[in-house]
């Protein structure tokens, strides 16, 4: 895992910023180019830790102090970025927690006290609840587990998704008797899901035959919105709202990515680039800086 950050700007981007350009969406999208074009002082550092690929990474909700990453090791590991970046030998945690296989997704709770991570195995596909020194609770999926989020409004409540085609919504309140509540139940996949951080009753979810889709917790088994207009039956791997809950941002197979306002079916915006290709492996995106940019990632590396 690299992290970069730092930039200087060529001459000919400082003019170019201090024109009142940013009113047309295309001409704020070249901007970026440019200013990526520009940078002179980009710095990175290898955080190793793992073993095999990293297949998961989640920032800390309070600012990303912390980070925490999973992966073909089976190990969840959580860094703390001010020292994983300047210091010269800082260690991983390693949280107590085993899966038994690939870990896929990972989320933290409000209070970044716990965190969520979801796998695969052959027989028992594992969604864990760990705390710093110990193992919460440990839930059993159908399938593998490709998605998690925890809901902005209570900690005891998260939604996972799942290569059986089902997205469930957990209480880890009503272990080890309680049943998780059914919100979609597909023939197809659902590679990730995000509650709405505005509106927690609704999520977002990526579907691999299915696409982007909105849900409404309170009418389960059927989407409010699919989007995507006459071209909404395609392959979609990652989601994420912004900080508002306004726009969704989505990976699609073989596609460029895409944004999306919340209740316009057809996306606002598409981002081509010549150099990607988003054929088989699996990658996710974010929201990121002070104005909660687009960003498209690559989530797994050697």
């Amino acid at each position: 895992m690299k992290e970069v950050k730092g930039c200087g700007m060529r001459s000919s981007v400082g003019f170019l910023s201090q024109r009142r350009l940013f009113g047309n969406p295309l001409m704020k999208e070249e901007f970026q180019r440019l200013r990526l074009a520009g940078c002179t002082s980009l710095y990175k550092k290898d955080m190793l830790g793992h073993f095999g690929c990293v297949n998961a990474i989640e920032f800390s909700n309070n600012g990303g102090e912390y980070l925490v990453s999973g992966g073909d090791d089976r190990r969840v590991l959580l860094w703390n970025m001010e020292r994983a970046l300047h210091a010269r030998s800082a260690k991983p945690l390693k949280l107590k927690g085993e899966h038994l296989s690939n870990i896929f997704c990972l989320a933290f709770d409000s209070t970044n006290k716990r965190v969520f991570s979801g796998g695969q195995w052959t027989n028992h596909h594992l969604l864990i609840c760990h705390s710093i020194s110990e193992t919460l609770n440990v839930f059993l999926h159908d399938d593998a587990v490709y998605g998690l989020s925890v809901s902005p409004v209570n900690d005891n409540v998260f939604a996972s998704s799942s290569d059986d085609g089902r997205v469930l919504i957990w209480d880890t309140r009503e272990r080890p008797h309680g049943e998780p509540f059914c919100l979609a139940n597909y023939p197809s996949a659902f590679h990730s899901v995000m509650f709405n951080p505005a509106e927690p009753r609704l999520l977002a979810t990526a579907n691999s035959k299915e696409g982007v889709g909105l849900w409404d917790i309170r009418k389960p088994r059927t989407s409010l919105l699919r989007y995507g207009g006459s071209m909404s039956l395609q392959s979609a791997m990652s989601v994420r709202f912004n900080s508002a809950g306004t726009q969704l941002l989505a990976l699609r197979r073989r596609l460029p990515p895409v944004l999306y306002e919340l209740h316009s079916r057809l996306p606002s915006f598409q981002f081509d680039n010549q150099g990607y290709f988003n054929s088989c492996t699996m990658k996710s995106c974010c929201f990121a800086g002070d104005e909660d940019q687009p960003r498209a990632l690559v989530r797994s590396g050697d």
